[in-house]
C-alpha cells in the first residue's frame, strides 16, 4: 500500500509540473494547536449547518459544523484549537432532495440531539463568528443557541472580494477548487475546513 502511495505522489507531482494539467488534492484538516504563546491573538469560529430546508423559521438544522481557530489582530490565522461536529435528529423525515444535496440520512441522525450546553461552551470566548453564506447560517444558529445573538458575525462568500483574488465565483468548493484542493461538500465541518483553507 505505501508503494501504491509513493507512486501516487510521484505522479501526481510529475502532472503538476506540467502546464497541460492541473491536480487536485484531498483537503487534509489542520491538526489543533495549543494558543501560540507570547503573540497578541483572537478567537474566531467558522460555521456551517445542514439543514431540512431554507426556512429559518421552519426547517431544522440536522448538522452543525464549527472550527475554533486563533487569529493575530491584522487577521492571520495562526493555528486551529478545536472542531465541533454534530448531528440532530429533524421532527420529520429528511427530504430526499436534502439527502441527495448532503448525504446525510434519517439513519445518520437517528437519536441524535446537539448538546446546546456545549455548543455555548464551544463559541464562548469566540469574538467572531464566520459563516460562507452567514446570511443563512446565522438565522438558524441564533434560532437554536441565542449565545450567537451576542457574536460578531462575518460572511466569507459576499464581504471578500473574490474577484480582486482572482475567482470568478464565491461558490466555496469553486474556491477551494481554485487554490488546488477538493472536499466532502456540504457536510458542516468539511465545509468549516474548506473555508479556513
Amino acid at each position: 500500500m505505501l508503494q501504491h502511495t509513493t507512486d501516487l505522489a510521484a505522479l501526481a507531482e510529475a502532472l503538476s509540473r506540467s502546464s497541460d494539467y492541473r491536480v487536485l488534492r484531498r483537503l487534509v484538516p489542520r491538526i489543533p494547536l495549543s494558543r501560540p504563546a507570547g503573540q497578541e491573538t483572537r478567537t474566531g469560529i467558522l460555521l456551517d449547518t445542514e439543514t431540512t430546508g431554507l426556512d429559518h423559521r421552519k426547517d431544522e438544522i440536522i448538522e452543525l459544523g464549527m472550527v475554533k481557530f486563533d487569529y493575530t489582530p491584522d487577521g492571520r490565522i495562526v493555528g486551529v484549537r478545536d472542531t465541533f461536529a454534530a448531528f440532530n435528529e429533524p421532527s420529520a423525515p429528511i427530504p430526499p432532495e436534502i439527502t441527495a444535496i448532503t448525504g446525510i440520512t434519517d439513519e445518520m441522525v437517528a437519536g441524535q440531539r446537539i448538546d446546546d450546553a456545549a455548543v455555548s461552551a464551544f463559541v464562548d470566548d469566540a469574538v467572531i463568528t464566520i459563516a460562507h453564506n452567514s446570511g443563512f447560517d446565522r438565522k438558524f444558529a441564533e434560532r437554536y443557541w441565542p449565545v450567537f445573538e451576542h457574536k460578531a458575525w462575518g460572511c466569507s462568500a459576499t464581504e471578500i472580494d473574490w474577484r480582486e483574488h482572482g475567482f470568478a465565483g464565491a461558490q466555496l468548493g469553486y474556491l477551494l477548487n481554485g487554490t488546488g484542493f477538493f472536499h466532502q461538500a456540504h457536510r458542516a465541518v468539511d465545509d468549516c475546513h474548506a473555508l479556513l483553507e
